[in-house]
Order: C-alpha cells, then sequence, then structure tokens
C-alpha cells in the first residue's frame, strides 16, 4: 500500500504544477524576496550583466543611510536593514524607475533609486503596542523579516515590530490592505515568503510576550491573501521559547511543500515537540507532512549546536527531487524530497561534515543559509557559508586559497555514488569572517565577509583573551553587553569568486567602513547591494 506522505507527494505534483514548484533561480533584474526566490536558490540564472569578465570592475556606485541614530543596545543583535529588494520599471510620481527597498530597525520603509540611491520615499510606521521589555541584542524589539514583493499588484508587504502585517503600494507606499495582525508582538520573525497568494514566515527566539504574559511559543505562521478575512495559520514546533525557526531564509518553498529548520529543544514527535528538526509542510493549511531529524539530536541539544542556524534548501538534480540542509554541527545532509529521512524519518541519502570540528555553539558551523547554481555544463552546485575553519572531513579539494580560520564559502558540486546523490568538495574560497549565505550571479559567487563579533557569553575562552586589558578583571558569567559586542569587529568586505574554482575576482577592501551583523547580500538592476550595522545602504555596479 502506498505511504501517506507518497500519496500526497503525487496529489502535490497534481495540485501545484511543476512550473511553480519546481522553477530555481532568478531571471530578471528584480530580487522579490529573501534568496531571490521561494526556494531561496540565492541564484540569478539570466538578466544580470555581471559576470566573471567584467565583476574585477566593480566600484561604489553609492551609498544612502537610512537612519542616523543606531540604538547601541540592538545594533549586534539584528540586521539595521532588512536585506534590500530589487524591483524595476515602476510607475513613481517622478517617472517609472528601478528601485531598492528595506526596512530599518525603527520601522522605516524606505524606496530609493536604484540608479543614484536618492530616497524616492520613506515612510515610518508606528508600533500599536509598547514591547513588554527593554530591548537587548537577544531580542530587539525590532522587525527582523525581510519584506516580500508582489510586482503583479505592485504591492510590498512588511512585518513591523508589533506584528502587523502592511502591504503598501510600491509606487508611493499607501496602504493596499488594512494593517492587519500577524504574528505575535515583538516576536523574532524570518523572511517572509509569498507563493499562490499565502504569505508565510517564522516565529522563533521567545522574545514578545502573549496577552496576559507568558513566553511566546516557536511557530511557522501562514496568511491566505487571496481571502479577504485573511486567516491566520500556524505550526507550532515546542510549547514555549525552544525549537524556533531562526535560519535567514524563514520557511523556504519546494517540490513537496515548505520546509523549515528548527533549532535546539526537546523532541517528541508524538507530543508536537519538533527540536532540530527539519519539517515539510502543506501550503497554506500547514499541516506536517513529513520530517528528518539528525541521528545525533541528543548530541546536538546537549552542545547548543542549532540545526536551525541555516535554512532548507529544495532543489532538483537528474531524476531526484532533494533537500540540503545543515547547521551549527557543520554537517550537510541530502534527503529525497519524497520521503524525508527515510521510512525512521533519521537517514539522509548523503551526509557530509565540512565545518565545526570543535563542536563550539558560537562562531562555528553553517549560519545563514546554503544557495545552489547549475552552471553552463548542468552540473548543481551548492555554495555553503561556513564560519571557522573547514572540517578535517573534507579532503581532495580540486582549489583552495590559503588558510581560512575564520570562515569561508565551501562549494560542493552535485555527484551519483553508488546510484544515490552525494557532494564533492570542489574548492574553498580565502578567509572570510563570519560570511553571510552567497548569492550566484551567472559565473560568479558573491559574498560578504560581515567582520562581526561573534563572541557570545562570557564563558568563551576568547572573552578573556581578547577583553582583558592591563590585568584587569573581568566578568566569567552572562552573556556579552550590546556595548562588547560592538568591539573587535572589522569592516564588511563585499567579494567575488569564480563560481567553477573559488579564485578572488574582486574585492570591495576598505570602501566599506562598518561591520554588518544579519545582513544579506542581494543583486537587482545590474548593481550589488550590502547593508551594515549604521543602517547604510552600499551599491556597487560596473565602473563607468
Amino acid at each position: 500500500m502506498m505511504s501517506q506522505r507518497k500519496l500526497f507527494g503525487l496529489l502535490f505534483v497534481v495540485l501545484f504544477p511543476a512550473g511553480v514548484a519546481h522553477s530555481q533561480g532568478v531571471e530578471s533584474q528584480d530580487w522579490l524576496t529573501w534568496g531571490g526566490d521561494p526556494q531561496r536558490s540565492g541564484w540569478v540564472k539570466s538578466g544580470s550583466e555581471i559576470n566573471s569578465s567584467n565583476v574585477a570592475g566593480l566600484g561604489l556606485a553609492w551609498k544612502t543611510q537610512i537612519e542616523q541614530n543606531v540604538p547601541i543596545e540592538i545594533e549586534s543583535g539584528a540586521s539595521m536593514l532588512t536585506a534590500p529588494l530589487v524591483v524595476t520599471d515602476v510607475a513613481t510620481a517622478q517617472g517609472n524607475k528601478d528601485l531598492v527597498f528595506t526596512l530599518s530597525f525603527a520601522n522605516t520603509l524606505a524606496a530609493l533609486d536604484a540608479e543614484t540611491g536618492q530616497i524616492v520615499w520613506k515612510q515610518q510606521f508606528r508600533d500599536s503596542t509598547a514591547p513588554p521589555r527593554a530591548a537587548n541584542w537577544l531580542c530587539t524589539n525590532t522587525p527582523t523579516a525581510t519584506p516580500v514583493i508582489d510586482k503583479a499588484s505592485s504591492a510590498i508587504y512588511f512585518l513591523t515590530a508589533d506584528g502587523t502585517l502592511h502591504g503598501v503600494s510600491l509606487s508611493n507606499g499607501e496602504d493596499k490592505i488594512p494593517p492587519t495582525a500577524f504574528v505575535p508582538p515583538f516576536s523574532r520573525n524570518w523572511s517572509l515568503n509569498l507563493v499562490d497568494g499565502v504569505l508565510y514566515t517564522t516565529v522563533g527566539r521567545g522574545c514578545g510576550a502573549k496577552p496576559g504574559g507568558g513566553l511566546v511559543s516557536s511557530q511557522m505562521t501562514a496568511m491566505d491573501l487571496t481571502d479577504p478575512a485573511r486567516p491566520v495559520t500556524r505550526f507550532g514546533t515546542s510549547s514555549a521559547r525552544p525549537s524556533g525557526v531562526w535560519g535567514r531564509a524563514g520557511l523556504a518553498w519546494g517540490p513537496h511543500g515548505l520546509y523549515g529548520q528548527t533549532a535546539d529543544g526537546p523532541w517528541d514527535p508524538a507530543a508536537d515537540q519538533w527540536g532540530q528538526t527539519l519539517v515539510a509542510l502543506e501550503p497554506k493549511t500547514l499541516e506536517l507532512l513529513d520530517y528528518f531529524t539528525p541521528a545525533n539530536l541528543d548530541m546536538i541539544n546537549k552542545l547548543d549546536l542549532d540545526f536551525g542556524s541555516s535554512g532548507p534548501l529544495a532543489f532538483s538534480f537528474g531524476d531526484w527531487e532533494l533537500v540540503a540542509a545543515a547547521g551549527k554541527e557543520g554537517t550537510i545532509y541530502l534527503l529525497d524530497a519524497k520521503e524525508l529521512g527515510g521510512e525512521d524519518h533519521r537517514t539522509p541519502l548523503f551526509e557530509l561534515k565540512v565545518a565545526n570540528d570543535a563542536y563550539l555553539y558560537a562562531s562555528m558551523g553553517v549560519w545563514g543559509a546554503m544557495s545552489t547554481a547549475v552552471d553552463a555544463s548542468g552540473d548543481r552546485w551548492l555554495y555553503v557559508p561556513i564560519w571557522g575553519p573547514v572540517s578535517n572531513n573534507v579532503s581532495n579539494l580540486t582549489y583552495a586559497h590559503g588558510l581560512a580560520p575564520d570562515g569561508a564559502i565551501i562549494a560542493l558540486k552535485l555527484v551519483m555514488e553508488e546510484e544515490k546523490p552525494a557532494l564533492q568538495p570542489v574548492w574553498i574560497s580565502r578567509n572570510l569572517s563570519k560570511p553571510e549565505p552567497p548569492i550566484i550571479v551567472n559565473d560568479v559567487v558573491i559574498a560578504i565577509s560581515t567582520g562581526e563579533n561573534s563572541i557570545q557569553r562570557h564563558t568563551d575562552p576568547r572573552y578573556l583573551q581578547i577583553y582583558q586589558k592591563d590585568g584587569q578583571p573581568l566578568s566569567t558569567r552572562g552573556i556579552l553587553s550590546a556595548q562588547e559586542r560592538g568591539q573587535n569587529t572589522a569592516n564588511t568586505v563585499l567579494y567575488a569568486f569564480d563560481a567553477q574554482t573559488g579564485k578572488e575576482l574582486f574585492s570591495s577592501q576598505e570602501l566599506v567602513n562598518e561591520w554588518t551583523h544579519l545582513s544579506s547580500v542581494t543583486t537587482g538592476a545590474g548593481k550589488i547591494y550590502v547593508t551594515t550595522r549604521d543602517a547604510t545602504i552600499h551599491a556597487f555596479g560596473p565602473k563607468q
């Protein structure tokens, strides 16, 4: 008898056309959602003029500061600006323009001219309620979800810090829908996704407060925009703070539903406790379809090695439909999208540890998200940001570019081994300081070295080594203050690498003079965009 999961897989392909479920890569100068597409691939497959032959000529085209007063309490705990989105040929009061959108920590939505960086319009949205407690770098009381653009209806959807969903006109910021409650106020939410008129986000980290008090439970949330009542559905991963999804991508679209990766927390499927698990959810209803939990669950829980530090990635490879997943522990799993983890939900098709041999909870492993692309020869690649040195399990690299103790991008090619998909490491980039998820533009991999301070707790051995001056005693318990997190940083650097070899093709060097945290490099309208902790967008384009 056919299993329920396999039966749903067949129904899903019928109900959701292959052109929707499997489309990957951006084919225009637009960048309408985090990662460029609902799958979060990070891949511009065509439409951009930037390539390996001209990327060395990139220069700083403009930079624009959106907010002037950046509070120290939150600058090291949230992105001061969400990842920029780009939409071309928008009708404005000044004529048709290519616009860059970003949402600031102060609930300010800004639309900038992609050519000049001048602000076309800017609007600040006020929270409807006060936060339950003072901000810190763990719970910043700021918006953290990257918005999403629906170009067909000329609307951008975003969340303000109070959990309210707004949908406004791309042209002037006027309301397209009434502001609507969507997620708990001041909870930590991650990038919005929009597929077939349904909006998705995630809630994790225990920030905010329930009505009447208590911690906000971790959950994944959907709103049907096609229904005038805009109903909301939820899938809870725990009854309290643990097991949240905090990978930058939020929920990723795939061939068999939506995928999300949870973090530390109890695991008991019979009790709906989904710590350290990749879940597949039915569109709109968010009913559980399938799941995969790493076999070393107990160890990664014990050592605070959140599986949810990164996000899942669904893609095709030959006749296979695959999902790739990785977290702080540093192991990349390849899973059959039709049956995650096999019959026991614990067995991947393939796994490879690429980082964090020391099993440290901070500054090592895979963070943010992975990216994928298909090259001109038809080969499928994964491009993975790792923090800390590459694992000793990675051997026989074709190309390496010096020691990389602080982090790097590692490129792996999909191959077949014993009639199953596998990953073959090909190159590792030069040293990068806490890299963010890369993007692929034609035959170039674009990445940033953030320069951030990733130390979290006073018990971290590096804390005494770095902060102690002249023998003065330091605290050895608790988490670092925001002031401490803002020290010992370096400037953000934008890099371009050859997608086949990892050879460095471009470096912004000192052109960006600040660091960044929870940022993402994006592209569109012929430029590359980087944000920094002082709420500034930097745009790089070919020199004229």
